[in-house]
C-alpha cells in the first residue's frame, strides 16, 4: 500500500495550444464584421438610389406638367416634318454636278448634242450622251478621259459606241455610263464640293 500522495514519476504539464483556435476565431469575427458592414453599405446605397429615383420622377412629372400640351404636340409635328425633309433631301437627285463633271472632262473638240438620264430598278442612274468629235484621235482621247482615275469614283461602265463618220468629216458617237448616286444626291451637293 502506498502511503504517499506524491507520485513517483515526474508530472509533466501538457498544455493545449490555444493560439490556432484564437486566430481562427479572430479571422471569423473580422470577416463577419466586414460582411455586415458591406451589407449595411449596400442597403444604404439602395435606399439612396430609390430615394433619388423618386425625386427624379417627381421633378420629371413637374417638368412635363409645366409644358403645355399644345406646345408638345407642335414640337412633335415639327420633328416629324424635319425627319421627312431629311428623307426627301437624301432621295432627291441633283443633275448639276453631272454637268459640272462633263464641263471639266469633255475635251474641246467634242460637241455633245443630246443627254438622257434614267434610273433603273436597282436605283442605278444611267446617263446616255450623243455627240460628234473632230476626229478619231480626239474620240480616243475622250474615251481615255472618261476612264481616268479621277472619274472612276463617279462613273462606271463608260462605253463609247456607234461611232461613224459624218458628211462634214466629224465622227458621231454615243456614250453611256452609270453614275454614282453620291454624285447626284442633292444632300451631298449641299455638303461637299463636286468633281474637280
Amino acid at each position: 500500500m502506498q502511503t504517499s500522495f506524491i507520485p513517483k514519476k515526474p508530472i509533466t504539464e501538457s498544455r493545449v495550444s490555444g493560439s490556432g483556435v484564437s486566430l481562427f476565431l479572430l479571422l471569423s469575427i473580422i470577416l463577419f464584421i466586414t460582411a455586415i458592414t458591406l451589407a449595411l453599405g449596400v442597403w444604404l446605397w439602395q435606399k439612396s438610389l430609390v430615394s433619388q429615383i423618386e425625386k427624379d420622377k417627381v421633378a420629371l412629372e413637374a417638368a412635363r406638367k409645366s409644358y403645355e400640351e399644345d406646345t408638345i404636340n407642335n414640337l412633335v409635328r415639327l420633328n416629324d416634318r424635319i425627319e421627312e425633309s431629311k428623307t426627301l433631301l437624301s432621295s432627291h437627285l441633283a443633275v448639276s454636278p453631272v454637268f459640272i463633271m462633263l464641263e471639266k472632262n469633255v475635251l474641246r473638240n467634242i460637241r455633245l448634242k443630246t443627254m438622257k438620264f434614267s434610273e433603273g430598278a436597282d436605283h442605278k442612274i444611267k446617263v446616255e450622251l450623243s455627240g460628234t468629235a473632230l476626229s478619231y484621235d480626239v474620240l480616243s482621247k475622250q474615251s481615255d478621259a472618261f476612264g481616268s482615275e479621277n472619274l472612276r469614283k463617279f462613273i462606271s461602265e463608260p462605253v463609247i459606241s456607234d461611232f461613224s463618220p459624218t458628211v462634214d468629216g466629224s465622227i458621231s458617237f454615243n456614250f453611256s455610263a452609270l453614275i454614282d448616286q453620291n454624285l447626284v444626291s442633292y444632300g451631298n451637293t449641299l455638303d461637299s464640293s463636286v468633281v474637280q
